[in-house]
Parts: structure tokens; C-alpha cells; sequence
């Protein structure tokens, strides 16, 4: 689906389409109505639209086949634009919605501040034919910040405040320092009093609950509220904290218990260039700066035990080795845009991520697409287990894998041979491919950590927060701690994924991210989500004809299956 930002579009000018004779019926595809900034998937918490929001309607035969974009106040209602009008109907109220674009195959409307709350349904005309309805869930207020991949993940649309003349937006080669003024951009701060087609409606919501988290650090506010340039956007002002650095700082915003989707901030001590210790260092930036382009090389080992518990059955327990390699070409645009090495996240915090459990894909993965580059035949993979193939997967160039242990000898797990014991491992690729020269390099595989207070934890309350303790492994690497649930009427999920310092030997996951993740339905027996904690080795760098930079990590998992509630 493609995706409009419309910070950048709303006001972008008219474009004039011809309208058929005949007009087919429109339709709104399944789950078709989202959050403008966020793209949030129904069935997860921050699912509903605010009241005064932008959203997205997606489907067919919407609208003109070339897309149009208003041009002047007052906006279009219930006259439609270019033949397209939306209509929401809540608790017997049925409201036009205020257009800003329509194409055949999305639209984008502001939902009227005095749209009753509550599930309704949601129509869209096309040339006086109108559409079979899909559900709507009306709230008073959920956030989302638009983001630089237009897909609501990834760096988030935010400037950083030099001065009243100089609000450059931030990226990793333009970043904030701590104590500078961010404007954050997006929509579904909740309702305003006022003619909302006719002019922006700027004003601070000071009585709104509104928190704004950066890293784990919650940030002053010094505005939220509708922008003065456009209807339904919205924009936080607020100081980046002190102690705060990284590459991919995560940003959320929390109003109640209703938590924004997750982008990230880029913040160096010293503005500029930013640097993370787990990914993407200040030389490599400047490199993709200077040429334009970055070509990446990255091998992963990970050993993954896992226990999954199944009422009425013997716990599964599944222990599988794998190893993976990738090798890509980013130009610059799509760097800047991009989640980072490895889906980064600072130290010291936690991401989200958003994905569908069957049916269309979206979500979880980075909606940016680089270039693969062809590394050779194989990556050969040497340790005190003897050799190893990763292989070249059939459906993208430039990505290689394999299981490496064996496989289990039952169906509850178990039985098959280990491969990744702790030692030395060398990676080559023979001779080369025809983008990546020929490389050998080494990399040590620590001892396994232990999650001390694993069996202590069957069940997580979102609203608490949930503390993780650990020890052994290498001091100088880092944990990832992760999680996952999903609704299972809806079919779509939410995980989580946080950093420390091994040294550090515990980290507590905040309300503030666990409110993000569906909660088990109702006197569910079964779990419906999971929960990690493993040691991941700094990255070590090797050198390759045809590459930038390339990384070497290894990881040791043990997860289990949880319900959060």
C-alpha cells in the first residue's frame, strides 16, 4: 500500500482528474481504516481514531486514478473532492469527515472533533456510489508521529530548534543535542472547539495527560497541540533529556494508558554526526554522507532455547542454532530513513514493533528496500564444531542463512545437535562474489548468561512493568530483552525489544512500552506472547572489496511463552 506523508502533501496543490462516466463501486479493504501517522493495526491498543485526527482509508476504486490534494480553505465536507466524499456514523450521528486527498486507492479526511465516541461505521462515496461499510473505533485522544519511512516506524518527522530561523530536521548526520527544543509532528492529540474546515486551529492543550518518553527518560513538554499550518496536525514541543544518546533514541508519546507508536530521535553530545556503540559509527556515516551511498555487510550466530508451555502437555523445549548474513547497498536517502543496523534501539531502552500474524504482511520489518550485493556462493562458517554453509536464499539477493544445529529428534523438541558452543569462529566467502571481494574474519562466541529469575515469571501486567535479572555471560557486551503478544481476533501483534549493558545485571521493561502490546483475552489459558533475554557480543568489524563497513555479532536467547495482561 502506498503511503502519503502528508506533512509534506496536504497543501501541496491541486491536482485536476478526469471522472469516468461509469463509476465502480468503492471498496475499503479489511482493516483498511488507520491512524495518519502511525498506521496502527486494528486490534492493537493505540488502534483508534481520535477525534480530530488525520486517518487513512485504504481500498479500491476510492477515488480519481491520479491522486488530488485540497489547495485552500475551507475544506471539502460533504461536497466531496474530486468526486469523493468519507461519511462516519457513530451511535446514530453520522458526520461528514473533512477531505485532505484522494487516489484510487486511499484517501485521507480529518475525523470532525464532534464525532461521538464509540465503534460506528465508516463509508467512502465515489461520484455518488458509496461503498459496503467498515468498522470504526472512535476515541478521545491516540497519538502518532509521522515517520520518515511513511510507514510509522523508524526515524520519526521531528526538527530540532537552533534557532527561530534554523529547525533543521533531525537524521543520523543532523542530530540533537540534550537540552535542544525537538518539534514533534502528528496527529491525534484529541478534539478542538472551532470551525476545523475553515482554518488550523492552533492552541496548547495544556489540561491534556501528556507524557514524552525519549529513551527511558521522560522529556518537558513545552507544548501539545494542533499546528498553525494544517487541519489535524498536531505538534509537541519538548527538551531532549540528559543522558540520552544514540543513533535510534526511541521516542513515544503517552497520553493515559494509550501509548503512540514507536520512532526514534537522533542525539550526539555534540549534534551532527551520530555514533552507536551496537551499530552504525560516526566514520560510517560520514562515509554514506560524502558518497551518497553505503554498502553494509553483516553476519549474525544465534542460539534461540526455548520453552513453550502448552496446558494439558510436557513444557516444549526447543533449542535451534542459526547463522545469517546480509550484504546491502543503502543510497543515502533510504540510510537516513532506515531502522539501522539490526533494528537498533540506544542503551538503555526499548522499542516497538508492529507486525500481522497472517494474511497481508506489514509492520514489524523496515519498510525500506535497499540493494542486495551478491557476497559469492556461500558464507563459510568454521568453530570448534567444524564447518558450516550459510546459503543464498531464493528470495532476496544478498541474504544468506541456515540452521545450523540439528534438527529435533521428536515433536516436542530436543535431541538435535548443538553447533554454537562458546569459542573462536571464522567466516569467509571463498573468492568472492560480484559485489563483495573476497573476506576471512573471527569472531568469539561468549559463554551463554543466565536469566536468574526466568521461572518466576509466567504472567506480565502491562501496567506495572516487569523486571528482568541476569548474570554470568560476557560484562562486555550487551542484553536484549524482547517480547511479543498477539490478538488473535484481529491476527496482528506487537513486540518489544530492549538494550543494556551486561554489566549492569538487571533492566525493568516500563508500563510505558508493555501498554503498547495486546493484552491475552480473558481467562485465555493458552499464551498468546513471549518473552526474551539474551547476551549479544559488541560488534566486531571486518573489511571486504566492495563494502563500507561489516559487522559480526552473536547472540544467546532463552525465551519463554507468557501471557501479558
Amino acid at each position: 500500500m502506498r503511503r502519503i506523508l502528508i506533512v509534506s502533501s496536504v497543501f501541496a496543490g491541486l491536482i485536476l482528474a478526469s471522472v469516468g462516466a461509469h463509476a465502480q463501486q468503492p471498496s475499503i479493504a479489511a482493516n483498511g481504516v488507520l491512524n495518519g501517522a502511525s498506521y496502527a493495526l486494528p486490534g492493537l491498543p493505540n488502534a483508534g481514531i481520535a477525534q480530530g485526527a488525520i486517518f487513512i482509508v485504504f481500498g479500491q476504486n476510492l477515488g480519481p486514478a491520479t491522486l488530488v490534494q485540497v489547495s485552500s480553505f475551507p475544506l471539502p465536507t460533504s461536497q466531496g473532492l474530486a468526486g469523493t466524499s468519507v461519511r462516519v456514523t457513530v451511535g446514530g450521528t453520522s458526520l461528514d469527515a473533512i477531505m485532505l486527498y484522494a487516489s484510487a486507492g486511499q484517501v485521507a479526511a480529518v475525523l470532525p472533533s464532534n464525532t461521538p465516541l464509540g465503534t460506528g461505521t465508516l463509508t467512502v462515496t465515489r461520484n455518488n456510489v458509496t461503498s459496503p461499510s467498515s468498522p470504526i473505533t472512535v476515541v478521545r485522544n491516540s497519538f502518532g508521529t509521522f515517520s520518515l519511512n511513511q510507514a510509522g516506524s523508524g526515524p520519526g518527522v521531528m526538527q530540532v530548534v537552533n534557532s527561530e530561523s534554523d529547525r533543521p530536521f533531525n537524521s543520523i548526520t543532523s542530530s540533537a543535542r540534550p537540552g535542544q527544543v525537538i518539534i514533534l509532528w502528528g496527529t491525534g492529540l484529541g478534539p478542538v472547539t472551532g470551525n476545523e474546515a475553515g482554518q488550523p486551529l492552533p492552541g496548547d492543550m495544556t489540561s491534556l495527560n501528556l507524557r514524552v518518553w525519549v529513551g527511558a527518560r521522560e522529556a518537558r513538554v513545552l507544548y501539545r497541540g494542533r499546528s498553525g499550518c494544517c487541519v489535524g496536525i498536531d505538534q509537541i514541543s519538548f527538551e531532549v533529556p540528559q543522558g540520552v544518546e544514540g543513533c535510534y533514541v526511541p521516542v513515544s508519546i503517552q497520553i493515559g494508558d494509550v501509548i503512540s507508536n514507536f520512532t526514534s530521535l537522533s542525539v550526539s553530545s555534540s549534534g551532527g554526526v551520530c555514533s552507536d556503540p551496537n551499530g552504525f559509527s560516526g566514520s560510517d556515516l560520514e562515509i554514506a554522507r560524502t558518497t551518497g551511498n553505503f554498502r553494509l555487510g553483516s553476519i549474525s550466530l544465534s542460539r534461540s532455547a526455548s520453552k513453550f508451555s502448552i496446558p494439558g502437555q510436557p513444557v516444549v523445549d526447543i533449542q535451534t542454532d542459526y547463522g545469517a548474513a546480509v550484504f546491502y547497498s543503502y543510497n543515502f536517502d533510504q540510510l537516513t530513513r532506515s531502522q539501522g543496523l539490526g533494528n537498533s534501539v540506544s542503551i538503555g531502552a526499548c522499542s516497538i514493533s508492529t507486525f500481522r500474524t497472517s494474511g497481508q504482511g506489514g509492520g514489524a520489518s523496515d519498510p525500506i528496500r535497499p540493494v542486495g550485493l551478491d557476497a559469492g556462493a556461500a558464507i563459510n562458517v568454521s568453530g570448534p564444531r567444524g564447518p558450516k554453509q550459510l546459503v543464498p536464499t531464493a528470495q532476496s539477493l544478498g541474504l544468506y542463512s541456515a540452521q545450523l544445529s540439528g534438527p529435533p529428534t521428536d515433536p516436542f523438541g530436543g535431541g538435535g545437535t548443538p553447533y554454537l558452543d562458546p569459542g573462536a569462529y571464522t567466516f569467509d566467502n571463498g573468492s568472492g562474489g560480484s559485489a563483495v571481494g573476497a573476506f576471512r574474519t573471527t569472531h568469539t562466541m561468549p559463554a551463554a548468561l543466565t536469566w536468574t529469575n526466568e521461572a518466576a515469571i509466567t504472567v506480565v501486567t502491562r501496567s506495572q512493568g516487569v523486571l528482568l535479572t541476569w548474570s554470568g555471560g560476557d560484562p562486555n557486551s550487551f542484553v536484549y530483552i524482547s517480547g511479543s503478544s498477539f490478538n488473535t481476533t484481529n491476527n496482528v501483534g506487537a513486540a518489544f525489544v530492549c538494550l543494556e549493558r551486561a554489566s549492569v545485571g538487571s533492566f525493568t521493561v516500563p508500563s510505558g512500552v508493555l501498554l503498547a502490546l495486546p493484552a491475552a483475552a480473558a481467562g485465555s489459558t493458552f499464551p498468546t506472547g513471549s518473552l526474551s533475554v539474551g547476551g549479544v557480543t559488541t560488534p566486531s568489524r571486518f573489511n571486504a572489496p566492495g563494502l563500507d563497513a561489516g559487522y559480526v555479532t552473536a547472540t544467546s536467547f532463552t525465551s519463554k511463552s507468557v501471557n501479558y495482561q
